[in-house]
């Protein structure tokens, strides 16, 4: 679904002319953002690959819509999270092992040396919806969940009933909820073909 028609939508269950286009399109924005805070699944996922070190740095920025690690990693293994005193301690030279998170960065040991690629598995936001035709992976196969978040948020913004925020909020997690099962049921149940949702709700 579209930008423009999630928020044609918004603006149906809402029923509000001082609902103008800008603020519907505010809500659907906040909306996926609430979402992504709780939600974890597949389509969020990125990698990034960092192949330009040089021996002496070993700091990664992270990324503008970087949300929660999954891992980082090089070809020969996965990197560990360990404490401050025992990332210090561990000698600068050899195959990177281990990371600490500071501030903006990560920061690596031993240091990666010229020719190392380092990679970083991670959790993404996605780039808000800007003009009528733009689509998201939330626009596509969240759509409801996103409707209903974003009424929730309109509801309270134009001070209605608690029922209807209560109501609105509680369509949006059983949504929500149903996405997530979704997705951890297609991660354990290994290779499959995926055919119509059934018995999920609308989502």
């Amino acid at each position: 679904m579209s930008f423009g028609k999630l928020k044609t939508h918004l603006r149906g269950i809402i029923n509000r002319k001082d609902l103008t286009d800008a603020l519907a399109g505010d809500f659907i924005n906040l909306g996926i953002k609430e979402i992504e805070r709780v939600c974890r699944v597949g389509s969020m996922e990125a990698l990034l690959e960092l192949s330009d070190w040089d021996g002496v740095r070993n700091s990664l920025t992270i990324p503008a819509q970087y949300l929660e690690t999954i891992d980082i990693f090089t070809a020969d293994g996965t990197l560990r999270l360990v404490s401050k005193d025992d990332f210090f301690a561990q000698c600068p030279t050899g195959r990177p092992e281990v990371f600490i998170k500071t501030g903006k960065s990560w920061m690596i040991k031993p240091y990666p040396a010229p020719g190392t690629t380092v990679f970083l598995h991670y959790y993404a936001e996605t780039l808000p919806l800007l003009t009528d035709t733009d689509e998201n992976v939330w626009s596509q196969a969240g759509f409801s969940a996103v409707v209903y978040a974003a009424a929730a948020l309109a509801a309270n913004y134009f001070q209605m009933e608690d029922q209807y925020v209560l109501s609105f909020q509680s369509k949006s997690d059983s949504l929500v909820e149903a996405i997530l099962s979704q997705d951890l049921s297609e991660k354990w149940s290994g290779k499959t073909n995926m055919g119509r949702v059934s018995g999920r709700g609308e989502y």
